[in-house]
C-alpha cells in the first residue's frame, strides 16, 4: 500500500488544499526532498507558484532540489488532470500537513497503540522524571503522566505544543510541561532523566539523537523507542539500533501483524 493511501485511510474526510503546506515549518520543509512525490509535486509548483516562493522563503537550502524537479517536469495542461496530481502529491506528505492545521484529528486518528504496562514491564514508571521526545499530540506524555513525577513533551510543531497545552490545563495535569525541542537537540540538561522514550520519532538524524539520547539520560536510566506499525515492512533502524556502539535490546516480534517493537537500552 502506497503511504499516501495509507494516510487517506486513516484520516478520511480531510480535506486538503496547496495552501496548506504554507502552513509548513521549516524544519519540515528541509526534509520535503526526502518525502514528496517529485513528479506529482512539480505538477503542484508550477499550478501554485505561491507555495513554490513560500517553500524557498522558508528553507533556501532546497531550491536546487525545487529547481531541478520543476525542470523535468511541465506544467499539466488538464485542469481535472492537474488537481489529481496535487491531491496525490499533498496526500504522499499529508502526516506533515495534518500536524499543523489538524492537529486534533492527529491525536484522534494516529494509530499509536501502547499501554502503560508494556513500559512499566521494562521500568518502573512510579516517581520517575519522564521525557517523551518527538510528543506529537503526547499520547505517550499522557499515558504516563499519571504514574511519573514529571513528564517533558518535547516536539517541535508549534500546533501540536499548543494542543498539548491546551489538553493539559483542560485536564489538570501539573506534572506534564511541554516544549520545543527535537531529538537531536534535547532541551534538557546533562543526565536529567530517569527515562526517555520515542514513539516512531527517531530517525530524521539517527546517529545525532542517538547520542543526544545519552547525553540528557541519567546512568542506569532508560531509553526505549517504541515503533508501532500495521504493515510488513523493512525496518531500517533494528541493525543501527542493536548493533555497536548503541547496543539495544529488541523486545517484540518484528515479524507479527501490527507490528510492535520496543528497543530498550539502560544508559
Amino acid at each position: 500500500m502506497s503511504y499516501s493511501k495509507r494516510l487517506r485511510q486513516l484520516f478520511p474526510g480531510l480535506s486538503l488544499q496547496a495552501e496548506d503546506l504554507l502552513f509548513l515549518e521549516a524544519f519540515q520543509v528541509k526534509y520535503l526532498p526526502e518525502r514528496v512525490a517529485p513528479k506529482e509535486f512539480a505538477i503542484l509548483l508550477h499550478a501554485y507558484p505561491v507555495v513554490h516562493r513560500y517553500l524557498l522563503a522558508r528553507e533556501p537550502s532546497i531550491e536546487s532540489f525545487l529547481t531541478e524537479i520543476l525542470q523535468a517536469s511541465d506544467p499539466e495542461p488538464n485542469k481535472k488532470r492537474m488537481e489529481e496530481q496535487c491531491q496525490e502529491a499533498l496526500w504522499e506528505i499529508a502526516d506533515l500537513i495534518i500536524y499543523n492545521k489538524y492537529p486534533d484529528r492527529f491525536d484522534t486518528n494516529a494509530p499509536i497503540k501502547w499501554r502503560p504496562d508494556e513500559i512499566n514491564s521494562i521500568t518502573s514508571l512510579k516517581g520517575k522524571v519522564i521525557a517523551d521526545v518527538g510528543a506529537g499530540s503526547g499520547r505517550i506524555a499522557f499515558m504516563v503522566a499519571p504514574l511519573s513525577q514529571t513528564v517533558f513533551a518535547v516536539e517541535p510543531v508549534a500546533s501540536l505544543r499548543s494542543f498539548m497545552k491546551e489538553k493539559s490545563e483542560k485536564n489538570h495535569i501539573g506534572n506534564l510541561f511541554v516544549m520545543d525541542g527535537t531529538l537531536d537537540s534535547i532541551p534538557l540538561p546533562d543526565q536529567s532523566l530517569d527515562i526517555l522514550i520515542t514513539s516512531n520519532a527517531i530517525g530524521w538524524k539517527l546517529q545525532e539523537e542517538l547520542k543526544e539520547i545519552e547525553r540528557v539520560v541519567k546512568p542506569g536510566g532508560h531509553a526505549m523507542h517504541l515503533l508501532w506499525s500495521e504493515e510488513k515492512h523493512e525496518n531500517p533502524f533494528h541493525d543501527p539500533l542493536t548493533s555497536d556502539p548503541w547496543n539495544y535490546s529488541c523486545l517484540g516480534n518484528k515479524d507479527s501483524l501490527p507490528m510492535k517493537l520496543i528497543y530498550t537500552k539502560v544508559i
